[in-house]
């Protein structure tokens, strides 16, 4: 009787040792490494779609946003104070600091005041000292400033 639990036991052993043995080899065999990487390069590409898809409709809502900031300035243009206003040719505005209106080009015709802006604010002028320059209030700088960027 004592042979025959002895035998038991030991039949248990192996089985126990056959079981974890097994899995340690199915863990570090090819075809299960191949298909935990396959896995984790599904994963990436899933992430990458995500994120290319996010990248992608902030993308859109920017230009949708720059064309209606393009179809209001478009109006704004049409505007004839608008207009008015950026071809102003009025008397030369009075010298804020010395030597700038030096530095500003002198043109004529329809844009002189959105070039001179322009010119000002690639110095670095604040809009205060370019409103004060060009004789207009900062909410024309701020205009003319918007109009730049497009």
């Amino acid at each position: 009787m004592i042979y025959l639990y002895i035998v038991l036991i030991n039949i248990i052993l192996i089985f126990i040792l056959y079981v974890v043995l097994s899995s340690k080899i199915k863990k570090n065999s090819k075809s299960t490494l191949l298909d935990t990487y396959a896995g984790e390069v599904e994963n990436l590409i899933v992430e990458l779609n995500r994120a290319v898809e996010d990248v992608l409709n902030i993308s859109e809502e920017r230009i949708g946003d720059l064309k209606k900031l393009i179809k209001k300035a478009e109006k704004l243009l049409k505007n004839p104070e608008v207009k008015k206003t950026l071809s102003y040719s009025g008397p030369e505005p009075a010298k804020h600091r010395q030597g700038d209106m030096d530095k500003v080009p002198v043109l004529t015709g329809p844009g002189q005041m959105l070039e001179r802006t322009k010119h000002l604010l690639s110095m670095g002028h604040t809009k205060e000292e370019i409103s004060k320059i060009l004789k207009i209030n900062r909410a024309e700088v701020e205009f003319l400033e918007s109009l730049n960027k497009i």
